[in-house]
């Protein structure tokens, strides 16, 4: 009885010593990377940071936090960021952030507000904490932007996950129901009898990058997107739907090539809620009105639209019709 209430002590002791390293290792490690973030120019601030859980979990909270990258003007402000995970299972984390957040572009400041925003996130295991798998939770999420728009949603899940034996290739897919514009935007569309929320919007795809997720993301560049493979996208709004699937292929410019077919039912309102929302001008909506009368008569049903969205040489265009220069995919 003795020998086991030794073993049992020495044990209980071992744990705790290691407890105590990795706990202080992992307050070490995050106290140096905002040292040198802000060696880097970047404001890197927070009031506390500091791990807890001990016996068997090693939570960290960073409070009053505040980011900013000098080189692509993006900042981030939290009263608080939870990173909570088991002692014995440190590569797989569970993010938590606060009720209410505030994001800077340099363009505009984004009110970021939630009932709750977690993820379940998996590194691989290695130092340079490459991703393997995410899972996102938002419920009662919104975002208001100070240039006036806004939208909310009452849940919506994102999970992305390494595509197995393919290099830095991340399976991305995004849903979110009910999904409400903002006032001012239904204003815009009038009488149009469409409802106050979107019913579903869906995201299946598969993206490319030249350079894996993993800490450097985050300290040097974020990785480019290379190439898009659209499984599927799916808006529903009312007696509006929109379909999609394609592939593209991405310069280093950040130049789509390749195409994405499309599949518009109710096509003339759609067109007619880009003139309302000042983001397609009358001129090109009847340009494209009248091409599209041709091509959906061809296919049968005057009120379904296929067509393929074409994107060659920097310039986009939806069928028959140029749209102008292509959009660049890149991330700041």
């Amino acid at each position: 009885m003795r020998r086991l209430l030794v073993l049992v002590m020495t044990a209980a002791a071992l744990w705790a010593g290691w407890w105590l390293v990795a706990s202080r290792s992992l307050e070490g490690a995050l106290t140096a990377w905002f040292e040198a973030r802000r060696a880097e120019g970047w404001q890197a601030e927070y009031s506390t940071l500091g791990v807890r859980g001990f016996p068997n979990r090693l939570d960290t909270t960073i409070t009053d936090l505040a980011l900013a990258d000098p080189e692509t003007g993006l900042g981030w402000n939290a009263s608080f960021f939870q990173i909570l995970s088991l002692s014995y299972k440190p590569n797989h984390v569970i993010a938590v952030w606060p009720d209410e957040q505030l994001l800077f572009t340099p363009k505009e400041k984004i009110a970021v507000t939630a009932g709750k925003m977690q993820a379940s996130v998996v590194f691989k295991p290695d130092t340079a904490l490459e991703l393997d798998r995410t899972s996102f939770e938002l419920e009662g999420f919104r975002l208001a932007s100070d240039r006036g728009w806004w939208a909310e949603f009452p849940t919506a899940r994102l999970a992305s996950r390494a595509v197995p034996a393919r290099t830095d290739v991340q399976e991305i897919a995004f849903s979110a129901t009910e999904m409400r514009p903002s006032a001012d935007l239904i204003a815009l569309l009038g009488d149009t009898g469409l409802p106050e929320v979107f019913e579903a919007l869906r995201l299946d795809a598969e993206f490319g990058f030249d350079a894996p997720w993993d800490r450097r993301a985050i300290e040097q560049r974020r990785p480019q997107i290379t190439s898009v493979k659209l499984r599927m996208l799916e808006a529903r709004w009312g007696d509006l739907e929109l379909q999609a699937a394609g592939d593209l292929t991405v310069d280093a410019e950040g130049f789509p090539e390749g195409e994405i077919g499309i599949r518009a039912t109710n096509w003339r309102e759609m067109l007619e809620i880009g003139v309302a929302t000042g983001t397609l001008p009358r001129g090109m909506a009847d340009t494209l009105a009248s091409a599209f009368e041709v091509l959906a008569g061809l296919k049968g049903n005057r009120d379904t639209l296929d067509v393929g969205l074409s994107f060659h040489r920097g310039r986009v265009s939806l069928g028959p019709v140029p749209l102008g220069p292509a959009p660049r995919l890149t991330i700041r």
